[in-house]
């Protein structure tokens, strides 16, 4: 594997990130059923590539979290293309689209972004309480799923 670079995509409506995005999910059907790959790529957060050959994609649905008094926060989603699987490629991916948003709701306080979230769906993740993300375990989904978040520095109660 080569050099991994991360790229922002958040808020930037970037076409050809975009249409990166919409070919990999088309083409391992990665997107569940009823989801709009072009809805769905407004919510670019950041991509991971390998030279020019896409490795993974982010995507932030920003929603309220329920246990924490419906703060709001950016939900994670993370695609990986199979032939990067197992390479830590999405660690490093949610730590930039961390930075990402953090830096995005700094600058836009109105929007009142708190931190980030993910609901991790694969029994291979979430070992220990925060994984290396930042992401720390704060209860479970009634389907058993881990419910995990990071707070943005800058965020007082």
């Amino acid at each position: 594997m080569g050099k991994i670079e991360f790229v922002s995509g958040w808020q930037k409506r970037d076409a050809k990130l975009e249409q990166d995005a919409i070919a990999a999910w088309t083409a391992h059907g990665a997107l569940p059923d009823g989801v709009n790959p072009e809805e769905r790529a407004r919510e670019i957060g950041s991509l991971a590539y390998e030279g020019d050959t896409l490795a993974a994609i982010s995507t932030v649905e920003i929603r309220p979290c329920k246990p924490l008094r419906n703060r709001l926060f950016g939900y994670l989603r993370v695609f990986t293309l199979p032939e990067y699987e197992q390479q830590e490629i999405a660690i490093g991916l949610a730590i930039h689209c961390r930075d990402t948003l953090e830096q995005w709701s700094l600058e836009n306080p109105d929007a009142k972004l708190c931190g980030m979230a993910a609901v991790y769906q694969s029994p291979k993740l979430g070992p220990t309480p925060i994984g290396k993300s930042g992401l720390t375990l704060i209860g479970y989904t009634p389907q058993g799923y881990q419910h995990r978040i990071v707070w943005f520095k800058h965020i007082r109660t």
